[in-house]
């Protein structure tokens, strides 16, 4: 066959579109693309038409190369069939033998899974006999031992240690015939061992119960000396049993609750005869009593009872032993007949009983904690595990939480707060003191013997009066000289005073002192604004009138100051150390437990983790201190204002007339042949005898006065004096810089407008002679006088004409003895601000070195 030749010669590659030739070219992508390009139905044709000529020349190009593979599609398989029919029976042999050695196959797993099912039940109904048959030998032997321990329990006292041993050996079948019984459940006869079981368990547990009561009634007796072995025995029979927690239900009942019954009956009854009704609360001498008697027992019958039987038992469930028994019915037993001793009806009474109660607790702690202690370094109850405080407890968390201590800290808050706010004219009418007042602690709650509180008014006015002496004292006492501070002082011992101040309440009491401190700077920062402001006003017209306003202003602030120093170092000394007392005793158990404390026990160096500490320690002191510098600081700047204002205040008054005395001062000069001044005017050191009386009045010492009248002392330091020391500082140099500064500016201004005068003056006259000289004389003379206007110019403006010059020379004129006196008088303001430690102002500064000129040398 000839070669087919292509029909159709292709078009230039040239023509065809650049989609047309890529080898995965999709009819409905490139008419998708063309519609999108815009192109018309005639050019998409004659491009598809391209596409059809090319695809039919390769097709032709193909068939050209690969002739004879062409051809040979074209010839038949022959054979193929033959082969085929060869085959197929042997494959169908081979299908007829797989099936039948499947059907062999599934025939022998069948049997073996029938022999296999018959064998595991055979197995099953073996074990059941075997736990039917161990189950009634069980059930024989625990009535066996049952009858035993009857007999032993009518027999002499001698055979107490084998009774307990043989409800021991029950107890022990007694659990494996549970275990059987959970096991066999569903068969009848395992049913039927169950009431048998049931049975056996009550007479156990009867006989338990009454060998347990009858050996804590020997050991309460001491009637048996191996008593508290044999309630070991017990215990680890109903431990053997999972029934511990009966077991310490019937030791409360039996060991505890009536010796608690008895013990608070009896208190309570003396309670009534002493004359405490109902709603008084309970006397502390009472409460005191009974936890006297309560840590007597705990010690003469828990401590000895408790040794004795973790010396017997190994297991760790008896371990809090004292807590689940002694402490759980002490304390319940105490909430149950005492509910009004958590209550604060009476606030004296309840922190003495809050305390009392916390001494029980840290003495029952105490006591286990050692008694554990000492068993395990004799190296008993090594497999104990690790030691515990009691005070781990939910019992102590449960009884702590009883006590009202949130109502007890805002009935005090409410007396600290009225301690200050009577004299604040907040609406407070009487002193919150009682009987004596002379310290807001347990007199505040004091009451009169019938149990009333309050007085008449003849008390009233006693307690009036002993209140004045008392802030009398405290103002004494701490250097301080306004009853505002002093009732400030008199609130924060008050807080953290020992009648007052409770350990869980120490951030309460520390908010609460925060809140007295703004109180104080409130008060204290109106009252400053207002006297600067009357201050300031009195001063500018007499010195002397506002000397009793400013009295009271210097107080304020003297106060201030002080008491910053007195509360910084009594948050240090005392605060502080209550505070942190509450965190001791865990950072010494987070110490005992962290990697340091292992490396104490090897002789390791921990010098780093000690200074880390202390370091910690310093920072949280000095936070403490920082929370009440910052609520003082806005009465400091108030100070800082208020000072100001009366440095103001004393230069206007000062200088009022300074104008006119210079002006009188100078005139004695005028046309009166007097001779040339020396010494400086004498309203000169008058300028500062207003700045000289407040210091000598107000900024003196008066420490010493304070402290004959029998103060000093006390739980606030001495750092008073050093809060006197910077008030005395502070405030003489605030004054004497706002003074001194004033001073010098108003001298400079007076002297420069004398000066300005004298040399106005000096060049009207200069001016007026050289006009009658020009007069009369030629017509060179006008060059000259223009000179000369030029020069009375300048020279009129100068404060020191420039051909003036006083050093070393005879004063003549009068000018320029008034120039030496005004240079007298500006040098011994200088002199004067330089003996007080102050600086000038600048436009005096800028005076001394424009008068120069005008000294002796």
């Amino acid at each position: 066959m000839a070669k087919m030749q292509a029909d159709e010669t292709p078009l230039s590659s040239s023509s065809a579109s650049p989609s047309l030739k890529r080898p995965e070219f999709v009819v409905e992508e490139y008419a998708e693309a063309s519609l999108q390009q815009g192109k018309s139905l005639g050019q998409v044709h004659k491009e598809l038409s391209i596409k059809v000529r090319e695809v039919r020349q390769d097709l032709h190009d193909l068939i050209n190369k690969r002739y004879e593979d062409f051809l040979a599609l074209n010839t038949s398989l022959s054979g193929i069939d033959h082969t085929i029919d060869d085959v197929r029976p042997l494959l169908g042999t081979l299908t007829g033998e797989i099936k039948r050695t499947h059907e062999d196959f599934s025939a022998k797993l069948e049997y073996i899974d029938s022999r296999l099912a018959y064998r595991s039940a055979i197995r099953e109904k073996k074990q059941m006999l075997r736990l039917f048959i161990d189950l009634s030998q069980l059930i024989d032997r625990v009535e066996s031992i049952l009858q035993e321990s009857q007999f032993l329990s009518t027999a002499s006292e001698g055979s107490s240690l084998e009774y307990i041993k043989c409800l021991e050996r029950a107890a022990v079948d007694l659990g494996q015939i549970r275990y059987f019984v959970s096991k066999g459940s569903d068969y009848p006869f395992v049913q039927m061992a169950a009431n048998k079981m049931q049975a056996i368990e009550e007479t156990l547990h009867r006989a338990l119960e009454v060998f347990l009561r009858s050996q804590i009634a020997q050991y309460l007796g001491g009637q048996h000396m191996d008593s508290g072995s044999l309630i070991a025995c017990c215990l680890r029979t109903y431990s053997t049993l999972e029934e511990d927690e009966r077991a310490e239900e019937i030791m409360r009942n039996q060991l505890v609750r009536p010796f608690m019954l008895d013990l608070l009956d009896d208190k309570m009854s003396q309670n009534q005869l002493s004359g405490t009704g109902k709603g008084m609360g309970l006397d502390p001498k009472v409460f005191e009593s009974i936890v006297h008697q309560i840590l007597e027992f705990v010690r003469n019958v828990a401590v000895p009872l408790t040794n004795a039987i973790h010396n017997e038992l190994s297991s760790p469930i008896y371990q809090h032993l004292g807590t689940r028994v002694f402490w759980q019915e002490i304390s319940a037993s105490t909430i149950s007949a005492l509910p009004l001793v958590f209550v604060p009806g009476i606030p004296d009474r309840f922190h003495k009983n809050y305390l009392t109660a916390r001494h029980l607790m840290d003495e029952f702690s105490r006591i286990f904690t050692l008694a554990a202690a000492e068993m395990q370094a004799n190296g008993e109850n090594s497999g104990a595990g690790t030691k515990t405080s009691v005070l781990d407890s939910s019992c102590f968390a449960e009884f702590s939480r009883k006590w009202q201590l949130s109502a007890y800290f805002s009935i005090c808050k409410k007396h600290a707060l009225s301690a200050i706010l009577k004299d604040s004219g907040a609406g407070q009418q009487s002193s919150p003191l009682k009987d004596d007042g002379a310290y807001p602690g347990s007199k505040y709650f004091s009451e009169l013997p019938d149990g009333r509180k309050g007085g008449n008014g003849d008390e009233q006015h006693a307690n009036a009066k002993m209140e004045k002496d008392k802030l009398d004292t405290l103002k004494r006492q701490y250097l301080l000289r306004r009853d505002w501070a002093a009732r400030a002082v008199w609130a924060i011992e008050y807080c953290w005073s020992s009648e007052i101040y409770l350990e869980p309440l120490g951030t309460s009491f520390w908010h609460l002192t925060l809140q007295i401190v703004s109180w104080y700077e409130q008060m204290t920062d109106e009252r400053i604004s207002q006297l600067a402001v009357k201050d300031s006003s009195e001063l500018a017209k007499n010195s002397a009138a506002g000397e009793p306003e400013i009295g009271e202003l210097l107080d304020y602030i003297h106060d201030m100051y002080v008491l910053r120093h007195q509360l910084v170092a009594y948050a240090k000394s005392v605060i502080f150390k209550k505070l942190s007392q509450s965190t001791e005793a865990d950072a010494v158990v987070n110490h005992r437990n962290s990697p340091n404390a292992a490396a104490d026990r090897e002789g390791v160096a921990t010098a780093d983790a000690e200074a880390e500490a202390e370091a910690a320690v310093s920072r949280d002191a000095e936070n403490l201190v920082t929370d009440i510098v910052q609520r003082l600081e806005p009465l400091d700047r108030t100070c800082s204002y208020a000072l100001k204002n009366m440095g103001a205040a004393l230069v206007a008054s000062s200088c009022n007339n300074l104008g006119s005395q210079i002006r009188r001062a100078t005139s004695q000069f005028r046309h009166t042949n007097r001779e040339p001044p020396t010494t400086p005017s004498p309203f000169i050191s008058k300028l500062f005898s207003a700045l000289r009386s407040i210091e000598s009045q107000f900024l003196t010492t008066q420490s010493d006065n304070n402290n004959s009248d029998g103060g000093g002392g006390g739980e606030m330091d001495s750092s008073g004096m050093a809060g006197e020391q910077e008030f005395r500082d502070r405030t003489r140099a605030m004054l004497r810089a706002e003074a001194c500064a004033g001073i010098s500016q108003e001298m400079a201004k007076a002297c420069t407008e004398a000066l300005a005068t004298i040399s106005k003056t000096e060049a009207s006259l200069q001016r007026l002679r050289k006009t009658r000289v020009y007069a009369g004389g030629s017509s060179g003379a006008a060059s000259d006088r223009e000179r000369s206007k030029k020069q009375q110019a300048l020279d009129e403006n100068a404060l020191v004409p420039a051909d003036v010059d006083l050093r070393g020379k005879k004063l003549s004129s009068d000018n320029d003895k008034i120039r030496r006196q005004i240079w007298l008088d500006v040098t011994e303001v200088g002199r004067i601000i330089g003996d007080h430690g102050a600086h000038a102002h600048d436009e005096y500064n800028d005076l001394v070195d424009t008068i120069a000129p005008l000294g002796p040398a």
